[in-house]
């Protein structure tokens, strides 16, 4: 994880960093963490300290999040008219497949993950909210571009650098527009082993006031294959239920 971007974004970062440390930390750690002055440091850390978003040890002197920020960003979540929605009909898909389920949709010139809801098994495809993917090698992304106006699926396949994420991924503008077309035609999107090798899943359109998301069933190969007729019934009828709630 970068901690150093711009300074816009700086407390942002600390507390993303206090997440990746998981521990208490010193004013001249938090500066190494941001690469950024003490200074500089003192000063966000008092600010956040004042608003009452960091607390510090007067012995150790260590600093840490209080729990403000997580109250925020409860209800925040809790008030997300899409994700507040999608929330039940994620969960019974998860239940229905035994496999991860993710809401995600485009950002830019990738994708990002909004939701996502973890299968029961121990081992899994594992995956927390905000992770970003590429158009090319995710089910989520190849989704996106194929559900796009065709002018718009052509400028990306014309710009973007489909790099090898893994052996099996697409990299080539005609085969990847090919494999678009057909999963466009059959209402869901696949990738086996594009983006982590070991993985497989399946990605279905879902549209809302106008904008296009997408829910995404993911596991290990073998145990998806296994079940892929069930996995892709399941999800295009959630894909379209969803769709049609909202429509």
């Amino acid at each position: 994880m970068n901690f150093t971007d711009a300074s816009s974004t700086r407390s942002v970062r600390l507390f993303e960093a206090f997440a990746a440390v998981g521990a208490p930390q010193s004013l001249s750690e938090i500066s190494d963490l941001l690469a950024t002055p003490l200074s500089t440091c003192h000063g966000l850390v008092k600010a956040l300290q004042n608003g009452g978003y960091l607390y510090s040890n007067n012995v150790s002197r260590r600093h840490y999040p209080t729990r403000r920020l997580l109250q925020i960003a409860e209800t925040i979540a809790a008030n997300d008219p899409v994700l507040k929605y999608f929330d039940a009909h994620m969960a019974e898909l998860r239940d229905t497949t035994e496999e991860t389920v993710i809401l995600g949709t485009l950002q830019k010139d990738a994708v990002v993950y909004l939701n996502v809801v973890e299968s029961p098994h121990s081992i899994r495809y594992s995956a927390r909210p905000g992770d970003m993917k590429p158009l090319h090698s995710s089910a989520l992304g190849k989704l996106m571009l194929g559900e796009s106006e065709k002018k718009v699926r052509e400028s990306f396949l014309k710009t973007l650098p489909l790099d090898a994420v893994t052996q099996n991924t697409l990299t080539t503008p005609d085969v990847l527009r090919r494999d678009l077309e057909q999963s466009r035609d059959r209402g869901f999107y696949m990738t086996r082993g594009e983006n982590v090798s070991e993985v497989l899943a399946m990605a279905a359109p879902v549209r809302i006031g106008g904008e296009i998301y997408g829910i995404v069933v993911a596991g290990p190969i073998g145990r998806m294959e296994s079940k892929q007729a069930e996995i892709e019934d399941a999800l295009t009828t959630a894909g379209n239920r969803i769709s049609g709630d909202f429509g």
